[in-house]
């Protein structure tokens, strides 16, 4: 269980994670003003940034 914590703990203080998800929730925003999306589509678009997010920080880092 501490194991569970600790990874979510490092995936939300991560700097690129912080960065990455404000990018990605002002376009979604923008395009939310200007071109009405579909909310399943806006989950999905967000699961695929926190999966690549997951990828980059277990095997990239």
């Amino acid at each position: 269980m501490r194991r569970l914590f600790r990874g979510i703990r490092d995936y939300l203080t991560d700097w690129k994670n912080l960065l990455t998800h404000t990018l990605v929730g002002v376009i979604i925003l923008a395009v939310a003003v200007y071109a009405p999306v579909s909310p399943y589509l806006r989950m999905g678009f967000v699961g695929c940034v926190v999966g690549f997010n997951v990828v980059r920080m277990k095997y990239f880092d």
